[in-house]
Parts: structure tokens; sequence; C-alpha cells
């Protein structure tokens, strides 16, 4: 059995970036505030160069993501299954150095599969461990960070900003779009409907992978992103 993976990468990684400058240079809260009219031309937002991004999850969206954040001037820290990759990176490791990549990470995006390992993966302990300031962005599985802890910490730590664009009950998978927190209030989340795949080609894109990937079994190749037995989906 393969996936598609990396399938939507390259718009998925844009939209990654846009939400973790949107949260840096404060866009939408900014936004809120022209509307009441305070124009706060002096209040700082920050640089992301300079910082590190965090990967967790470094197959094709991860490193799509890695090189626009290497292009903005950021450190690139990744973790994935193997602890080795022919990208660009400055740091990687398994996941059992996780708590080495939450505690760098300036930009943390997760990125990776929903399975056994990674599900219910973030919860109170590893939000914790994360800076202050930090930026979380969620463009793979709702279920891999525990909502109820995500949304604690986002209220106890005004500072620190979620970038939701993967929820944990969405129509598709689910039939209906519910939160059991109100995500929405708060103005550290910035949100989006799991469209960050939707980007204009990235079907035909996705489309031409899947296609190259069933050559490759039909003609007696090794399929790229086989699943092993330890890596099932949920």
């Amino acid at each position: 059995m393969a996936t598609n993976g990396g399938a939507y990468a390259e718009s998925m990684a844009e939209h990654a970036v846009a939400m973790a400058l949107a949260a840096a240079k404060r866009l939408f809260l900014e936004h809120e505030n022209l509307k009441r009219g305070q124009f706060n031309q002096f209040t700082r937002n920050r640089m992301l160069a300079g910082g590190v991004c965090g990967i967790f999850g470094f197959g094709g969206i991860g490193a799509a993501t890695a090189r626009l954040m290497h292009g903005i001037g950021m450190q690139v820290h990744a973790i994935n299954r193997h602890g080795r990759t022919d990208e660009r990176v400055d740091w990687i490791g398994t996941l059992e150095r996780l708590n080495e990549l939450l505690d760098a990470s300036d930009v943390l995006l997760i990125s990776a599969p929903l399975t056994r390992a990674t599900y219910g993966l973030f919860g109170a302990a590893e939000l914790r461990r994360m800076k202050d300031d930090a930026i979380l962005v969620n463009v793979a599985r709702g279920e891999i960070v525990q909502e109820k802890p995500l949304y604690d910490h986002l209220v106890k730590n005004p500072r620190f900003t979620a970038c939701i664009d993967a929820w944990w009950v969405e129509p598709v998978r689910h039939g209906e779009f519910r939160m059991d927190q109100p995500f929405l209030n708060l103005p550290n989340v910035i949100a989006s409907p799991h469209n960050s795949a939707q980007g204009t080609g990235a079907h035909d894109i996705s489309l031409r992978r899947a296609v190259e990937n069933c050559r490759r079994a039909l003609t007696g190749e090794t399929p790229f992103h086989l699943i092993g037995p330890d890596e099932r989906l949920i």
C-alpha cells in the first residue's frame, strides 16, 4: 500500500508560510484594530528571518515548506521517521528528539500523517515546551493536536498563535464541521477551512504524481511512499 505523499506539497507549503507570516506580521489583528479606528503604526511585528522553522513530518509538504522558509531567511529543523533527508535542513532528528524541536522552534509546522504514533501527540506538556510567542501551523490532521489543551494554552499564552487549517471534525471526513472549543473567538488564532491544498493547478500536479506512482508499480519499480506495518493510518 502506498500513498500519494506530497501530492499537494507546493500549494500547502505556500498556505503554511502565508499563515505564519500573517501571524508574525499581526495582519488580522491590525486589520481589526483599524476597523475600530486604532492606527497602531509603531506596534512592533516580528521578522521570521533568523528564526527557526520546525517541521514535524518532513515529507513532501515539509520539504516544500522548508525551501520557502529558507528563502525568507529561517533555519529549518525537522523530524521524520528516519532522522535523515537529502533535502537542505539545518538539523534533523527522529520522533525521540521531539523536545529539541519544540524548544527551538519559532514557527512549528505539523505536516505529518495521522497514525497511531501521531494521534494526540501534541498535548499540554508539548505545548508548554514551546516558546511563549511561537507560531503553531497545522495543515495535517486536527487529531494530532489535542483540542482542549491547545485552546487552554492559547488562552493562557496570548503571545502564542495557532494557525489551524486542519480541524478535529470536518465535513469531508465526518459529515459536519464542529469544534468543542471556541477557537474562533480568540485573537491569537488564524483559521482556514482545510483548503491549503486547493491552489490553482495543484490538482493537476497531484494527479500527475499519482499516475507516475501507478506507472512505477505496473512496471515493476518500487512505488514511492509505501506504508509499512507500523505506519498504518488511523
